[in-house]
């Protein structure tokens, strides 16, 4: 993907979602939201914690924000109780990812299965953060490719049995839950489907509640096993 292409800003649906990020170390958070802010339209802000997030305005599907947590230093333990305590509330609007990681030390999994939408580690660029917000916007994973493959190949699925579940979808959703299954971003479902992005967001929303499910990976996990 050329840096033309995911930098394209007047063609994202997303360009007014906010960016928010959770760190104590003003300046080099301040560094990385003035570089977001030279290389993207988006709307910014940062807190030294996630208990200054303030809830949503509204119930719309559509509001929400994407929130970075720089875990510099953080030991493993301590980022799973952050994200199970301090960012449970938030996980079920706001797209999460986790910044400064340790690869080695990371228990990408876990964090997953919990709802974490994106990791960035010490040594990425801040190129590759721009590219990475870009997809997670578009309500994509930033998941390293070896971690992902990990993860289809041990994270047991939390499902009923297959067939119940199935019959609880509508054919429209198992289109878009087809679609999410082989990989398609929410703006690619709405292209191909002829509908709009806030529509294919509802589908995806009450297809996670039919399958009780925590998020669209285990979704899309569901979907390839039984669709």
């Amino acid at each position: 993907m050329s840096w033309k292409h995911w930098q394209n800003c007047d063609e994202c649906h997303y360009i007014d979602r906010p960016i928010i990020i959770v760190g104590s170390r003003r300046f080099n958070t301040e560094m990385l939201a003035n570089y977001i802010c030279a290389h993207t339209p988006a709307k910014w802000q940062i807190v030294d914690n996630l208990a200054e997030i303030a809830p949503t305005a509204s119930d719309s599907q559509d509001d929400w924000r994407l929130i970075f947590i720089d875990c510099l230093g953080l030991p493993i333990t301590n980022i799973r109780s952050l994200v199970k305590k301090d960012a449970a509330r938030l996980l079920t609007r706001d797209i999460i990812a986790l910044l400064n990681l340790h690869r080695e030390e990371t228990d990408f999994l876990q964090l997953i299965d919990l709802g974490i939408s994106g990791f960035f580690f010490e040594h990425d660029s801040a190129e590759l953060i721009i590219k990475g917000i870009c997809a997670l916007k578009k309500g994509e994973l930033w998941v390293p490719r070896d971690t992902l493959l990990r993860y289809i190949a041990e994270q047991p699925r939390k499902v009923s049995p297959e067939k119940e579940l199935a019959a609880q979808l509508t054919p429209r959703e198992r289109e878009v839950l087809h679609l999410l299954g082989t990989g398609f971003s929410n703006d690619k479902i709405a292209s191909q489907l002829f509908i709009s992005n806030h529509t294919v967001k509802s589908h995806i929303y009450k297809i996670l509640k039919k399958l009780d499910v925590e998020n669209r990976l285990q979704a899309a996990l569901w979907a390839a096993k039984h669709l």
